[in-house]
């Protein structure tokens, strides 16, 4: 009996660390894109800091892929298209600032890599090059990839949408009417 208790107590601390590892520090949901911008969040392109931001990344990796540019004279391009669009003078600092931190970071990372430059890589960079080139410097941030949930239970598709009870019970029962379970 004795050992028994001891076997039984052993499996539920087990499970219970199963547990805790399924649904503990779990890191599911969104993840980014391997070629978002470097030791940084993806900023919404609502954000009002990521056209800056995205002008700088775009410019950084493709001088890093060895594009053919000013990047000198696309920075100025730029930052005079921000005074046009009736900045402030703080305003102007400060998406200078955020534009060099950008440039500099995603430049230290991407020379970090030596397989950085792949060919749907510089396709990207070339097209998005092209656009601000023209004077375009509309953000186009890559959207977070939803991964799998994955869990002690198994793994499910995480979800955008919040978990509505009523709509579970509702295709539950569809299911159960039509023959799918």
């Amino acid at each position: 009996m004795h050992r028994f208790a001891h076997i039984l107590a052993a499996g539920l601390l087990l499970a219970g660390a199963g547990l805790a590892a399924g649904c503990g520090g779990n890191a599911a949901g969104l993840t980014t894109s391997s070629t978002a911008p470097a030791d940084s969040k993806i900023p919404s392109n609502d954000d009002p800091m990521a056209r800056p931001t995205f002008v700088a990344w775009t410019a950084a990796r493709a001088k890093r892929c060895g594009f053919f540019f000013d990047a000198a004279k696309l920075r100025s391009a730029y930052l005079a298209y921000e005074s046009r669009q009736g900045q402030g003078p703080a305003n102007l600092a400060n998406i200078e600032k955020v534009y060099d931190q950008t440039f500099k970071s995603t430049s230290d990372s991407a020379w970090a890599q030596d397989d950085y430059c792949s060919e749907r890589k510089g396709a990207d960079i070339k097209q998005e090059l092209a656009r601000h080139l023209a004077g375009d410097y509309a953000p186009n941030f890559p959207k977070p990839k939803v991964v799998a949930d994955c869990g002690i239970f198994g793994c499910s598709a995480a979800s955008e949408e919040p978990f509505d009870s009523k709509k579970f019970w509702q295709k539950n029962d569809a299911d159960k009417i039509s023959g799918r379970r």
